[in-house]
């Protein structure tokens, strides 16, 4: 009797294994809350740069457009790339009940494989586009993925730095031919502030917050090649203190006097809050 009771308790214990084993082999199912159980829906939204020549390192800014409006906020997310691989990414507002929203991203920095730029830049060289969207109250049952047009990138390689001041940075057509130097000088002509000659292709200089007064300054092209019998193409690469970057395209005109002569060829004029003190510069312009 007593072995009888012995094996119904084994055959049970073995048969509870069994189903426990069972059980573990069934497949795991998260229910309602599982992704591949949501509605997923893709939007196909537009994306536009305030502009589409910037500089490696620069700051741009960006508007999306999206196709329907939500309830709650939604974070927008871009990508540069370029085509040295490189990317970085940025994001942008949509408030509830909006479709449209802005942002700013900045671009990867020079790691020196995008170059051989003309003054017109690099045509081509990195897409801006919208990969993402995330919504500040999800909706029950539902996911939605983001695509993009393009906007195409042309770059500017050597732009500098923004670093405590307005980065300068000139480029003109022909510098085996022409050498310019360049300088900055208030408008009342007390003082050079800026002075850049160095022998390769481009003159630069970091036009400091610290130490210069507001006012209105000017930039000069001092030519100490032979006067150009024809225009010479240059263009002016300012970048903000925010990393954003102006561009002033110009010329030097043909007959310009030679020596060193200072020609004056734009202008700038340097802010400061006195609140926040916060420098910024205005009215960049060519003369």
């Amino acid at each position: 009797m007593k072995l009888y009771k012995l094996r119904y308790i084994s055959i049970l214990a073995i048969a509870s294994i069994l189903s426990v084993s069972c059980d573990d082999d069934d497949p795991i199912s998260a229910g309602e809350g599982d992704p591949s159980n949501e509605n997923v829906v893709n939007l196909e939204a537009t994306v536009s740069a305030d502009q589409t020549f910037t500089g490696e390192g620069n700051t741009i800014g960006f508007s999306v457009v999206l196709p329907q409006s939500f309830a709650s906020d939604a974070t927008v997310t871009a990508r540069i790339t370029l085509d040295n691989g490189s990317s970085s990414l940025g994001t942008a507002t949509v408030t509830a009940g909006a479709t449209t929203g802005t942002g700013s991203i900045t671009l990867p920095p020079d790691d020196s494989v995008v170059d051989g730029a003309t003054i017109e830049g690099i045509a081509d060289a990195g897409t801006l586009s919208l990969i993402a969207i995330l919504l500040d109250e999800l909706e029950s049952g539902t996911a939605y993925t983001l695509s993009s047009n393009d906007v195409s990138l042309g770059l500017y390689p050597d732009t500098l730095p923004a670093a405590g001041g307005l980065n300068v940075l000139m480029d003109w057509v022909d510098p085996v031919t022409f050498d310019l130097d360049m300088q900055i000088i208030d408008r009342a002509f007390t003082s050079i502030f800026e002075s850049s000659g160095s022998s390769d292709r481009f003159e630069s200089d970091l036009f400091q917050n610290a130490g210069r007064a507001d006012g209105v300054y000017d930039i000069y092209i001092r030519n100490f090649s032979a006067s150009p019998t024809a225009d010479v193409d240059f263009i002016l690469l300012l970048t903000q203190p925010d990393g954003t970057l102006d561009v002033l395209r110009g010329v030097l005109p043909a007959g310009s006097p030679a020596g060193g002569a200072r020609i004056p060829v734009a202008t700038f004029e340097k802010t400061t809050d006195v609140v926040t003190g916060v420098t910024t510069y205005i009215n960049l312009a060519l003369l």
